[in-house]
C-alpha cells in the first residue's frame, strides 16, 4: 500500500485581480458573464526540469500563415471529462498567446474557465433538464453569430451534440468552420453535426474506426493532461485521515466518475466488491466516491444500507471535486476510466480500468496499448465487469510489493508523458486548425 505522508506546507496569500468595468453592453448584444483580459500570463515559472510548455511569448503557430482565434463550444460548464479536456486545452493555448473564446451554459466550472483569463459567454444551449434548447433556437443562433464576430473568430470548435446543432448553425450562416471533437459513440442519428462538420477530431482509436461518417477530414488526437500538474505530490496531500475520520493505515480505493447511467452501475459493483473485501481481508478498507449524477441519490441510499448492514461507515460521498489531486495523492488504488486514468496514472497511482463499455482492470505495461484504444474501456471492451472481477483486480493491486508498486508507478508516468502530454496535443490540434483554415481558403483559389 501507498506510504502515508503528511506535511504542512504554509498557505499562500490569495492573489488578487483587477477588472475594468465595461461600457454597458447594448440591449442586442448577447449576454456576457465573465470578460476578463484574455493575454497570457507575461511570465510563466518553470516548476522543474521536466517543463515543456514554452517561454512566455514564443508564438508556437509560428509555421501557420493565420492568427487562430478560437471559440470553443460546450453544452454546460458541468464537472466532467469533456470539460476538463477542454480547460486543459485553453489553458494551454492562451499559453501560446492564442486568442480562445468559451460559450456554454452557466455550471459549477464557469468559474474554473474564467479564471483562466479569456472570455466567457453564457448560451442556454440545453434546459435545466438536460434537453437540448430548441425553443430559443432562433435566439440562441443569432447571439453566437454576435459572438463570433465581436470576437472575431475564424474556428469555431464543438464538444459535444446539444450545442454543436446551434453552432453549426451559425457556423454555416457566417462561412466560419466548425471541428468536432468525437468524445465517445454517437448513434447515426446523432452523425448529422459530424458529416457538415470541416474536420474531426477522435480522441481514441476506438472512435476512430467507428465512426460513422465518411468523407470528413479526421484527426486522431488524444485528450491531453498537464503532467507537471499531475504528478506524486505528498506535500500537496491534506490530511484527509483526519478530515474523513480514516485510520492511517487503512487502504483507499476511490472511484470517480459521472453517477449517471453505466458508470453508476459500476459503482454500485464497487460498493459490493469492497463489502466483500473487507469482510475477506481488509477490515479497515475505504471507498472514496467522487462526482454526482443523475443516480446520486440511488447510490447514497445503497452506501447507507450497506453501513447499516455491516455495523460501520467506509463509504464516503464526496460530490463533485476541482481538485482532484489531493485524492490521488492519497489513495491506494483509483477506479474509473478515460481522463481520470490518464490523470491517476500521471501521480504514479495504481488504476483500475471499467468503462461505459466495459471491463480492462489493472492498468499495467502489457495492457496499456488496449487502455488506449479503447479509452480505458469506456470507448470498447471485450469483457463485460462483475463484481468478482472487480474485486480480484482491488486484492491484486493491494498485493504488490512497495517495489512493484513503485515500478508500475513511475513507468504509468512515462506512458501518461509519451501519449498524452497537453504541449504534444495542442501541437496536433493547431495543425488540424491550420488545415481547416487552409482548405477554406483553397475554394477561392484560380487555377
Amino acid at each position: 500500500m501507498k506510504k502515508r505522508v503528511s506535511a504542512k506546507v504554509p498557505e499562500k496569500s490569495p492573489v488578487k485581480t483587477t477588472a475594468k468595468a465595461s461600457a454597458k453592453t447594448p440591449a442586442n448584444r448577447p449576454i456576457v458573464k465573465y470578460v476578463v483580459n484574455a493575454q497570457a500570463p507575461k511570465q510563466i515559472v518553470l516548476l522543474n526540469n521536466e517543463e515543456k510548455n514554452n517561454p512566455a511569448g514564443e508564438y508556437r503557430t509560428k509555421n501557420h500563415d493565420w492568427e487562430p482565434r478560437i471559440l470553443m463550444v460546450l453544452d454546460q460548464f458541468n464537472v466532467g471529462g469533456t470539460e476538463t479536456h477542454v480547460l486543459s486545452s485553453v489553458r494551454e493555448l492562451l499559453r501560446r498567446r492564442i486568442h480562445v473564446v468559451v460559450v456554454g451554459k452557466k455550471g459549477e466550472m464557469m468559474d474554473a474557465f474564467a479564471a483562466l483569463g479569456c472570455p466567457i459567454y453564457e448560451l442556454d444551449f440545453v434546459t435545466d433538464n438536460f434537453i437540448q434548447n430548441f425553443a430559443d433556437e432562433k435566439r440562441i443562433v443569432a447571439q453566437m453569430k454576435q459572438i463570433l464576430n465581436l470576437e472575431e473568430i475564424n474556428i469555431i470548435h464543438a464538444h459535444q451534440i446539444p450545442s454543436s446543432h446551434f453552432a453549426i448553425v451559425a457556423s454555416e450562416q457566417l462561412r466560419i468552420p466548425l471541428i468536432f471533437t468525437v468524445h465517445g459513440h454517437y448513434s447515426n442519428n446523432e452523425a448529422e453535426v459530424m458529416k457538415r462538420s470541416k474536420s474531426l477530431v477522435c480522441v481514441s482509436p476506438s472512435v476512430l474506426k467507428q465512426i460513422p461518417v465518411n468523407g470528413v477530414a479526421t484527426h486522431l488526437i488524444p485528450n491531453g493532461i498537464d503532467t507537471i500538474q499531475y504528478d506524486d505530490r505528498p506535500y500537496a496531500q491534506i490530511d484527509l485521515s483526519r478530515e474523513l475520520g480514516i485510520e492511517d493505515t487503512a487502504p483507499i480505493i476511490m472511484y470517480a466518475g459521472r453517477l449517471s447511467w453505466e458508470k453508476a452501475d459500476i459503482c454500485k459493483d464497487l460498493i459490493e466488491a469492497c463489502r466483500q473485501l473487507r469482510k475477506e481481508q481488509y477490515p479497515n478498507l475505504q471507498l472514496l466516491i467522487v462526482g454526482e449524477g443523475r443516480q446520486s441519490e440511488l447510490i447514497s441510499d445503497l452506501a447507507k444500507e450497506v453501513h447499516k448492514q455491516v455495523g460501520q461507515d467506509f463509504i464516503h460521498l464526496l460530490g463533485n471535486s476541482l481538485n482532484m489531486l489531493r485524492y490521488y495523492t492519497a489513495c491506494d488504488v483509483v477506479v474509473g476510466t478515460g481522463r481520470i486514468a490518464v490523470e491517476a496514472l500521471s501521480c504514479r497511482c495504481p488504476f483500475v480500468a471499467i468503462g461505459s463499455k466495459g471491463f480492462i482492470g489493472p492498468i499495467h505495461p502489457g495492457n496499456y496499448e488496449t487502455a488506449w484504444d479503447s479509452w480505458f474501456g469506456d470507448h470498447h471492451a471485450d469483457e463485460a465487469w462483475s463484481v468478482n472481477k472487480i474485486k480480484n483486480s482491488l486484492r491484486q493491486v493491494l498485493n504488490l510489493s512497495d517495489q512493484e508498486q513503485e515500478e508500475r508507478g513511475w513507468v504509468g508516468r512515462n506512458f501518461v508523458k509519451e501519449q498524452f502530454d497537453i504541449v504534444d496535443a495542442t501541437d496536433v490540434l493547431l495543425d488540424a486548425y491550420n488545415d481547416v483554415i487552409r482548405n477554406q481558403r483553397l475554394v477561392y483559389e484560380v487555377k
